[in-house]
């Protein structure tokens, strides 16, 4: 019991948090060499035993022994009746032996004590959610997508998340710790804005759409990182996969994350690729029964309207050569028609 309460008196000294009636304590128990095998002490001289021997001068390691210093300078004793000079002096020494161990020994666990568990989240057809990440940025997640996460970011670390799908971000502006969306082949990062990211890993194409702040966005090519544009609000990068090219122009803004809510919006799309899209949101499948139709391309947008207005307006768009039919007990669509207009 004596030694579990001196190794709490230890912690509380380099913290700054013991009273003088403490620190007596702790200075005589360290300043009596019988105590020298004590459990606490054997703690200490095992983990100085099994660092490297090698001199580390590491900025780590300098601000490590500048802390222990500070403690215990701003620890002293504020009287030297209660400790004789000498006492007081081996006292020190042994804490800063301690000290160095403890430091090793809370280095040996960090490892284990750090490993970050990794978090996910996969969104069905027809769902989307809103999440909290644990910097207090927000991620609306759309349909059909998956987002990948750590239970918890260091300061002055990067903050690395993964996407397959689409998800509109907030992130929380710090600039000590780059926040790096990473969609296959692709990264997106920010220190801190609004955009979103279209990453769905089979349409061949990737998308970021800015509504606040700057996002850099890069290609990783077999390790080779090349920064393709630096996004600012109201620009829009779409890239597309196969052929390893890209095309940066500029979009409204309020459209950036209008499917959140569920305002879809299309421009020059094709026929096939809007309806991978409705698939998702509605939670359809599409039977598309003429090759005719896949060269008809859309510009529309659709707020708050129910699966069966859309296809009803598409097929005004098409000139009313696009046909449809709804099964709703299987959720199927079938198309079939002569082409557009």
């Amino acid at each position: 019991m004596k030694q579990d309460y001196i190794k709490i008196l230890f912690e509380r000294y380099l913290e700054g948090k013991t009273d003088p009636e403490q620190e007596k304590t702790l200075m005589e128990y360290l300043a009596d060499p019988a105590n020298g095998d004590s459990e606490f002490h054997a703690v200490m001289e095992k983990a100085w035993k099994k660092q490297n021997g090698q001199p580390d001068y590491t900025s780590e390691a300098n601000k490590g022994l500048n802390q222990i210093w500070n403690k215990i300078e701003d620890r002293k004793p504020k009287t030297r009746l209660l400790y004789p000079i000498l006492k007081y002096a081996a006292a020190v020494v042994v804490v800063i032996s301690a000290a160095f161990g403890w430091y090793a020994y809370k280095k040996m666990q960090q490892p284990a004590e750090m490993a970050i568990a990794l978090l996910s989240k996969t969104t069905l057809k027809g769902e989307k959610v809103k999440l909290m990440l644990p910097d207090s940025s927000i991620v609306y997640l759309g349909a059909g997508s998956k987002l990948t996460w750590p239970s918890h970011f260091i300061k002055g670390k990067l903050r690395n998340i993964r996407l397959e799908g689409e998800a509109f971000f907030e992130v929380k502006h710090d600039t000590t710790s780059p926040f790096i969306v990473h969609s296959g082949q692709m990264q997106t990062r920010v220190l801190g804005t609004s955009f979103n990211i279209y990453a769905y890993p089979k349409d061949g194409t990737f998308s970021v759409a800015v509504r606040t702040g700057k996002v850099k966005v890069s290609e990783n090519s077999e390790g080779k990182l090349t920064q393709l544009s630096l996004l600012t609000p109201g620009m829009k990068l779409l890239y597309h996969i196969k052929e390893h090219e890209y095309v940066v122009h500029t979009a409204r803004i309020t459209e950036v994350n209008a499917w959140i809510k569920n305002s879809f919006a299309f421009k020059d799309v094709s026929l096939p690729n809007m309806f991978k899209s409705l698939e998702r949101y509605y939670n359809v499948h599409f039977e598309l029964k003429s090759n005719k139709l896949n060269q008809c391309r859309f510009n529309a947008t659709f707020t708050n309207k129910s699966i069966g207005n859309i296809m009803e307006e598409i097929r005004v768009m098409s000139g009313k050569k696009m046909k449809y039919k709804i099964d709703t007990a299987n959720k199927t669509i079938t198309v079939w028609g002569e082409g557009c207009q």
